[in-house]
């Protein structure tokens, strides 16, 4: 028994470190020797070397949690057992746990003597990293018990090489061991794969390998191990009624009280999520004290193909836990799964060859098995009797020989195609079951004439055929009496309509067949043949080989029908519905098929343009959110830069800080116009000045026409009277025709002008008119742009919605669109609606119509703060107190500021609870408060205050970048809640405040003012 922190007693003879881990030493062995070989050279008075050891690994070396090691001293004292552990964490240097280098200690004073016990009585200390693969596996140590006494530090960072080196040769080891182990596991279940050991027997052995642990080996080592398969319908049906089992764990390894427990909760749960989420899964046993050698309980999926066989569960145990006995089982996993493959594999085919059997029993056509050597194995009565009476004397009538060469059942003439016919027949089939090759005609010896199909490949190499006696002449004349009928029928019928016959015949084509896949009158009627049909319309499709593939495919099968989508990329893109089935008669004797052709292109168009609406309602969403968050910081930037604006030094007047202010501004604009756009508005009618819609939205499409060389001119109205409507829908109108505009200028690739104008046309009228100098619109298509779903761009381009969506919102607003395009050289939309009783809209000033070289106006700077925010109204409330209620501290500091300077005593709180508790012990002339803020939101801080009847809910100023949202808005709107919009600038909040304070009476007048800290007094 090793016992660490101790040495072998008396003199020991030393090898080295090197030679001691060529010699197969443990680790003990190795950091014994390392001590041994460093007191041997009596250059420090005491040493000690600690490893990661292997029982306490966990198979990440960033995650150890202490080292074992000895520690020794030259006066030959015992040193204290607890020395032997040595935790890799503070008070050892940063620079030795970090940073993975060598690090000497000058012990001068006494506290951090003892702050490791192996420090005690040195005054010097030296510690050399123990690296291995770039992670700290280890550490040395030397001190000296006099201050000048000098540190081997050569002497301990070569023999932490060697240890190093002697760890990962060990390492390295231990990983050969398991290697070989997992090669062992893997040839003998391949071994048994191969033979006719019965798959319970295979599984049992791999579970035994699971739970084995052979002596210093980590392997898997589980507790338990268990292999689980879905129980069948029927099996469930017999368990109780009150039995809740879906799987079966039917083999089992190890501790059997586990392998019990996982047919209930919670060990249950554990391979129900594994089997559903198709990954492994796990679980801690927690309360579950089964056996405490188990750290985890594992579930792996045993999957094949997508499809689920059953699971292994394993219990593994403490000792080991770790990343490398995951893979260990994981690879036994693999191993329960074609032990499972095989055994379904096994089953399926022992179920095909049960099933052909009934079928030929069951079947009144000619059906015959050949195998995988042209012999008949099985024929169906049917069969007998086509090739034994037939057409033949009654010495010639015979049952079938069970072994005749199946060529030999068809006249001379026919061998050739026969023989060709069965080497196809004979090829391995994707999946057996499926049907691959066809002789529409060929002679029985008895004379019958038959049509000769393969139904299916069987597993051992052979087929099915199926020989179907064609029909007289006379019969075929009988047939066709009701196909003129039939013709009549399909031809009122919207979808297209295709009739084969037997032998791959075209029986009847409607019209409308014609028009969905594009067919001219003269290809239409050229088509006579199956080949015909599949050559034509072969060229249409994105993928001719594989279209005919299918067609073919059809041909062969004999029931069963066939549903699948066809695209077609000519003459014109389109979506195509192909659904298909056989036509039997009362015998169940194949008659033909019949194809029907249904076009889903407008379909799959609303389907995706449904789509594009859910996600552009997800990104307006998240762009109000992003919007959202940025108007904190934007708040805070352009009130403080207003604020430097108005000192009176040289901060205040220089020109970057009026640039600072301008740029905020302007980002605090289009802020505002994105969440406008964004929102999902309620539609309203109210007044809107046109011009501030065409600006706000021209703001907004700035970017893009810079970016594609395209100049935006305005030309607007400066006194246009007001519309009646929806400001959100007349933007949408606005910026899909300009939209459009700069993909027609695009196109074109050479950049070009788009022109907006607004004119009063008439006393009650007003015109908005959008033009460019595209490429036009072309004379043909002019009628159809405003059609849903109707566009010129590529697939995943145009949606074909945004000139309809236009038209229905013009007209909602009573207005009138109307086009004029020359092609080639410019396309005017002109929109007229009704002008609103009331005053003209006065355009705001702007300089140059040119939108890209629009500027925003440089704002006029008050002389003194006072002059913006001095008043009768503030003046009275100086003194008083505020409370500013902000999870944002910079915008909570910025409003103290502003009300600091006014002379209130500001009390700042980021929490809305701590507010609530602040509010009933003090009195305040004022509350300013966010509204969207974690845990306790404004609008239930503004309702508790309601609640509890205080007074402070009817002084209130709210603060929101949220008021755009319809929940924020019916809240203000409920409560006649005043309130200012992020991103704000000074004045805007001042004024707010103004407006509360002076709707009612100020509270006891303070009787000493409060000094103003005005900002620009700074």
């Amino acid at each position: 028994m090793r016992v660490w922190g101790k040495m072998s007693a008396g003199p020991r003879h030393t090898i080295g470190v090197a030679r001691a881990a060529l010699a197969g030493k443990g680790q003990h062995d190795l950091l014994s020797e390392a001590v041994q070989t460093l007191l041997a050279t009596g250059e420090a008075d005491r040493f000690g070397a600690w490893v990661e050891f292997a029982d306490d690994a966990s198979g990440d070396p960033a995650r150890i949690t202490s080292f074992r090691g000895i520690v020794a001293d030259t006066e030959n004292d015992p040193t204290p057992g607890e020395w032997s552990r040595l935790s890799p964490e503070p008070p050892l240097p940063q620079q030795l746990l970090v940073d993975l280098q060598t690090v000497e200690q000058e012990l001068t004073d006494p506290a951090e003597r003892v702050m490791i016990g192996t420090l005690i009585e040195m005054r010097r200390a030296l510690w050399v990293p123990l690296v291995l693969h770039g992670h700290l596996r280890g550490v040395l140590f030397a001190g000296q018990r006099k201050k000048q006494a000098p540190l081997p530090r050569a002497l301990l960072e070569s023999v932490a090489a060697e240890l190093a080196l002697a760890l990962e040769l060990e390492d390295e080891r231990r990983l050969g061991r398991e290697r070989q182990q997992d090669s062992r596991c893997v040839r003998t279940v391949l071994a048994a794969l191969a033979g006719p050991t019965p798959m319970g027997d295979i599984l049992t052995d791999i579970l035994q390998d699971c739970t084995r642990q052979a002596a210093n080996e980590k392997g898997p080592a589980a507790i338990f191990a268990a292999v689980g398969r879905p129980l069948e319908a029927r099996e469930i049906k017999e368990l109780s009624p009150t039995a809740n089992h879906t799987m079966c764990f039917a083999w089992v390894s190890g501790d059997a009280a586990w392998a019990r427990a996982l047919e209930s909760k919670p060990l249950s749960t554990v391979w129900l999520q594994a089997l559903e989420s198709h990954r492994v899964a796990g679980i801690a046993p927690g309360a579950m004290a089964l056996d405490e050698q188990v750290a985890r309980v594992v579930a792996f999926p045993l999957l094949a193909a997508g499809e689920s066989l059953g699971v292994l569960v394993a219990g593994i145990r403490h000792s080991s836990a770790s990343v490398a006995a995951l893979e260990h089982l994981e690879l036994r996993a693999a191993l329960a799964t074609a032990a499972l493959l095989r055994q379904k594999r096994s089953e399926e085919t022992a179920e095909q060859e049960l099933h052909q059997q009934a079928v030929l029993a069951a079947v009144g056509s000619a059906a015959i098995v050949i195998n995988a050597r042209g012999n008949i194995t099985q024929q169906s009565n049917g069969a007998r009797i086509l090739l034994g009476t037939r057409n033949a004397s009654p010495v010639q009538t015979s049952a079938l020989n069970p072994s005749e060469h199946f060529v030999d059942l068809f006249s001379a003439k026919e061998l050739p195609r026969v023989k060709s016919w069965l080497a196809k027949a004979l090829l391995p089939a994707p999946n057996p079951g499926i049907a691959k090759e066809v002789l529409q005609e060929v002679e029985l010896r008895n004379g019958t004439r038959v049509r000769l199909q393969a139904l299916f490949s069987t597993a051992d190499g052979g087929a099915g055929a199926l020989l179907d006696p064609l029909p007289e002449l006379g019969e075929k004349r009988k047939t066709d009496h009701g196909l003129a009928e039939i013709l009549n029928v399909i031809e009122w019928l919207e979808e297209g309509v295709v009739l084969l016959g037997p032998n791959r015949e075209i029986r009847a084509l409607n019209s409308r067949f014609g028009q969905i896949i594009g067919l001219t009158p003269e290809e239409f009627a050229a088509i006579k043949t199956f080949d015909d049909l599949i050559a034509t319309l072969g060229a249409r499709t994105a993928d001719p080989g594989n279209f005919a593939d299918n067609w073919h495919s059809l041909d062969r099968s004999a029931d069963g029908g066939v549903r699948e989508e066809l695209y077609l990329v000519r003459p014109v893109p389109r979506l195509l519905e192909r659904a298909a089935r056989p036509i039997l008669d009362k015998k169940g004797a194949l008659l033909g098929h019949v194809e029907i052709y249904r076009d889903l292109t407008a379909q799959r168009v609303f389907q995706s343009k449904l789509l594009q609406t859910e996600k552009l309602a997800e990104l307006g969403q998240m762009v109000t959110g992003i919007a959202h968050e940025l108007s904190n910081p934007l708040t805070s930037i352009l009130g403080y830069a207003q604020r430097l604006l108005l000192r009176r030094d040289s901060l205040g007047g220089s020109h970057e800080a009026r640039q600072i202010f301008q740029e905020a501004e302007r980002a605090s604009a289009i802020l505002r116009q994105l969440l406008l756009s964004a929102r999902d508005s309620r539609p309203e009618r109210r007044r809107v000045a046109l011009n501030q819609v065409v600006t706000r939205t021209l703001e907004l499409q700035r970017f893009n026409s810079a970016a594609e060389n395209i100049r935006v001119e305005l030309d607007l109205d400066p006194v246009l009277p007001f519309v009646n409507g929806d400001p959100g829908q007349l933007q949408q109108v606005l910026m899909n025709l300009i939209g459009n505009s700069r993909h027609a200028i695009e196109a074109q690739g050479r950049g070009g002008i788009i022109r907006v104008k607004t004119r009063r046309i008439a006393e009650k009228r007003v015109l908005l008119e959008v033009s460019d100098d595209g490429p036009g619109i072309p004379q043909a298509i002019q009628a159809r742009i405003f059609d849903p779903f109707f566009t010129t761009k590529p697939a995943g381009v145009g949606t074909g919605l945004g000139l309809a969506i236009v038209l229905g919102i013009v007209r909602e607003h009573g207005g009138k669109l109307h086009l004029t395009s020359k092609p080639g050289q410019n396309t005017v939309f002109s929109i007229g609606f009704p002008a609103a009783a009331g005053l003209e809209m006065p355009l705001p000033a702007i300089g140059d119509t040119s939108l890209n070289r629009a500027r925003l106006p440089v704002l006029p700077v008050p002389e003194s703060l006072e002059t913006v925010h001095a008043g009768a109204t503030l003046a009275a409330w100086a003194g008083t107190r505020v409370l500013v209620l902000e999870d944002e501290p910079t915008v909570a500091r910025l409003i103290a500021d502003v009300l600091e300077d006014e002379g209130s005593r500001v009390d700042v709180l980021l929490d809305a609870r701590e507010a609530l508790d602040r509010a009933d012990r003090v009195t305040y002339a004022l509350a300013i408060c966010d509204m969207k803020m974690p845990d306790l939101d404004g609008e239930h801080f503004y309702l508790a205050l309601a609640r509890a009847k205080n007074p402070l809910h009817e002084r209130f100023l709210f603060v929101t970048g949220d008021v755009l949202a319809a929940r924020t808005r019916d809240f203000l709107e409920r409560y006649n809640l005043p309130h200012v919009a992020k991103p704000f600038r000074v004045e805007e909040l001042t004024d707010k405040i103004r407006g509360v304070l002076g709707a009612i009476p100020p509270l006891e007048p303070s009787r000493t003012l409060v000094t103003k800290k005005n900002a620009a007094r700074k």
